[in-house]
């Protein structure tokens, strides 16, 4: 810096001691401050106090102490941070400084640059340390993204060996279980359970959805993506318009991740390859094997049963019963069939019309949920077919496909007995057939058993466990047409005894020995079983 010029005599060399103080101020400010532009504005704010001296724009960053205005003094300053874009100063004054103010000028200067380049090391010490910042945090979001990628291959790996192996529903929701911790189950469309996978197996199941089943897999078709309910997350199997079943997570404690979440979505899809696979067997298998009703009625295994009518979209899983109807000769079957089905539609209910023998002798079979009320479908064959002597037997409630051929046995059963009695249309069932179901030209000495069992067995079972005679003193109260003390002199019991014992039939039976019916029904059990017992027949 050039201040060797000759002072000006019209200048008091000496300054003053407050302009000082500020300037040493100034100075000091400068290195709290925040950015450059503060820094810059205090140092032109401080020259003032120094001498007449103001600050002019320069292009060139060289210091040229002469000048062409004559007595005007000017000098150029280079202020440099390292960092930055170097800022260049002109400086002016009228007059060359004394060296007292060359000297406060240099030292001004000197602080602005130490200012500006502590402003600096500031700014990128704080720069670096947000770097530093963001970078971990981006590491951090790559670290948590490669075991999240980690983790998804391994639940790709997981269910992708499976579908290879050909692994079925259970192995399905047995590597769900394991991948989440989280017990897992599987329900086909009807809410039935299918699969459990992991501990606390409810006892008393409940569907997916309660009450609310039907708007709950609206919404989460509607939505495409896992939806909570209650305790569980479910998502729908449903690869196309068709509802294959639920798979859900078991979640009372609702530590669920998005993880889990996706763990099963990849697994509802696997299971709809599965589901859909099997169901588009058990459709092939319908079309080429016999119609389904008839198979039921004929006699087939469980397992199979219940494969195939999942296919054709109806539960069997429920108890279920065989309906015939008949519906005079001038009926067609076919009609029969058509207003069978329309009333079943028409009630949101369905059942398995069956093509069988009976079919060809006007005679239409089906397999129906044991709820059904036949006398609202009497009703309604009657209004749409007209008052013909129609007949609708109904065979004995099964808990099983297996079973319901001899519900259908029953059914014919029924039908016939109805034709021949004195009332030959209307509803008849088995169950209400009573002492009919022996008096029957087919009747077996099994339906001789269970008529015996139906009416006689609680005194039969008492009599095993106590060695009674119960149902001795019971026969030969009927044979004796209900008189007391016939029945005490024949048995050589006493009066008193023998209403003991009538008491405790009553109780043991349940019976109500006034009915002309239920003593009637109970006198012939008690002939039956003598019969069967190789006893003399009165």
């Amino acid at each position: 810096m050039d201040l060797d010029a000759a002072p000006d005599p019209r200048v008091d060399h000496t300054p003053r001691a407050a302009n000082l103080c500020a300037v040493l101020s100034v100075t000091a400010h400068m290195h709290d401050c925040g950015n450059r532009d503060e820094i810059l504005a205090l140092m032109v704010d401080a020259l003032p106090e120094l001498g007449p001296f103001t600050v002019e724009p320069a292009s060139a960053v060289a210091g040229d102490p002469h000048d062409d205005d004559g007595d005007v003094w000017r000098h150029r300053v280079l202020l440099d941070d390292s960092w930055s874009r170097p800022v260049s100063l002109t400086l002016r004054a009228d007059y060359p400084p004394t060296p007292l103010q060359a000297t406060l000028l240099e030292l001004l200067i000197q602080h602005t640059g130490s200012a500006l380049r502590a402003t600096s090391m500031r700014g990128r010490a704080a720069t670096q340390e947000r770097q530093l910042i963001e970078a971990a945090e981006d590491i951090a979001t790559i670290t948590a993204r490669a075991q999240r990628l980690e983790q998804e291959a391994k639940i790709h790996q997981s269910f992708g060996r499976l579908s290879a192996a050909g692994g079925d529903e259970s192995a399905i929701a047995e590597t769900l279980h394991q991948l989440t911790g989280l017990s897992v189950g599987i329900e086909d469309a009807f809410g039935n359970l299918r699969v459990w996978a992991g501990p606390n197996r409810p006892p008393r199941y409940r569907k997916v959805g309660g009450r609310n089943r039907v708007d709950l897999i609206r919404r989460a078709t509607t939505e495409g993506r896992p939806l909570r309910d209650d305790n569980r997350i479910v998502q729908i199997v449903r690869p196309g318009k068709t509802l294959l079943g639920i798979l859900y997570l078991s979640d009372p404690d609702h530590r669920a991740t998005d993880l889990h979440t996706f763990a099963l979505e990849y697994a509802t899809t696997v299971l709809a390859v599965d589901m859909s696979h099997r169901r588009s067997l058990a459709e092939t298998e319908a079309r080429l094997s016999r119609d389904l009703g008839a198979d039921l009625l004929a006699g087939t295994d469980d397992d199979s049963a219940y494969s195939r009518a999942d296919a054709l979209g109806y539960d069997l899983h429920t108890p279920q019963r065989v309906v015939v109807v008949q519906w005079g000769s001038d009926t067609p079957v076919e009609s029969v069939a058509d207003v069978f089905r329309r009333h079943l539609a028409s009630i949101d209910s369905a059942a398995l019309l069956a093509n069988g023998d009976d079919h060809r002798h006007g005679v239409l079979a089906a397999v129906v949920n044991a709820k059904t009320d036949v006398n609202t479908l009497f009703g309604a064959l009657e209004k749409a077919l007209g008052p013909a002597v129609g007949v609708v037997g109904v065979g004995s409630e099964c808990t099983s496909p297996s079973s319901l051929p001899g519900s259908h046995t029953h059914a014919m059963r029924a039908l016939e007995i109805r034709k021949q009695s004195l009332s030959p249309r209307g509803v008849a069932l088995f169950d209400d057939l009573g002492v009919y179901r022996i008096l029957d030209s087919h009747s077996s000495t099994g339906d001789v058993e269970a008529f015996v069992q139906e009416w006689l067995g609680p005194l039969l079972d008492y009599d095993r466990e106590h060695r009674s005679t119960m149902t001795a003193t019971l026969a030969q109260y009927l044979e004796c047409g209900g008189k007391y003390d016939e029945t005490a002199q024949a048995l050589r019991i006493h009066r008193s005894t023998l209403r003991y014992r009538m008491s405790r039939i009553h109780e043991l039976t349940g019976r109500d020995l006034r009915s002309v019916d239920t003593r009637l029904n109970l006198h012939l059990a008690a002939r039956a079983l003598q019969v069967l017992a190789g006893g003399d027949r009165r």
